[in-house]
């Protein structure tokens, strides 16, 4: 067999190789998911593929809002003015939610006045949260962990800061907080504001 012939077969068999690796690769990459299919459905431009046994969804999400009644105090009712980002996955098995993971981080502005005129108390907020689903694609068998900082207020000219930070455990039979604070969530999932504080955040909005 002359050198050229020899040559011609080994670039054949190597172009053979190389197309078989290619053909094996592209059929261990992950397939895209159309997102409509899966129990409930990701929010709107999620990114979802079939990796083993799981299909795992990629969301975003971004929110804002204007005036909207919050929480009670004893000077009256406090309205929120604010945005927030969202990054989370899903996992779904058998085309049912069964996991979840959120990172959110949010800012807003509160007031007395239902169109936000008046003094201002400016809030921020940064948590992470695991949804566990006791039944597979229902949220009222969730059990949620969120960690980090649930709620930061400052107070304009005092430096006061009041907070609502930790482990919050929320689950159908109830809410459950590990860690520290001026404030406290209710049943409802509501904000609890103490004399002290709703004294403080009275003042603070206040003309």
């Amino acid at each position: 067999m002359n050198v050229l012939l020899r040559r011609a077969l080994m670039v054949c068999v190597l172009a053979l190789i190389l197309a078989a690796i290619a053909a094996g690769t592209a059929s261990a990459a992950p397939r895209t998911v159309d997102p409509d299919t899966l129990t409930p459905p990701p929010p709107p431009g999620a990114e979802c593929t079939q990796t083993g046994n799981y299909v795992i969804c990629h969301t975003f999400g971004d929110g804002s809002w204007a005036n909207e009644p919050t929480f009670e105090l004893s000077c009256g009712t406090v309205y929120s003015t604010g945005s927030d980002h969202a990054e989370g996955i899903r996992w779904y098995s058998d085309g049912l939610l069964v996991r979840r993971f959120v990172e959110t981080t949010g800012e807003d502005t509160l007031s007395l006045s239902p169109t936000g005129e008046g003094p201002t108390v400016r809030t921020s907020s940064h948590r992470t949260s695991v949804d566990y689903f006791a039944i597979p694609g229902d949220f009222d068998s969730v059990t949620e962990i969120e960690h980090g900082l649930d709620t930061r207020m400052w107070l304009p000219g005092s430096g006061v800061k009041l907070r609502l930070a930790g482990i919050f455990i929320f689950a159908p039979e109830g809410t459950t907080h590990h860690g520290a604070g001026e404030f406290a969530l209710n049943e409802e999932d509501n904000l609890v504001i103490p004399a002290k504080e709703d004294a403080a955040l009275c003042e603070a909005l206040q003309p």
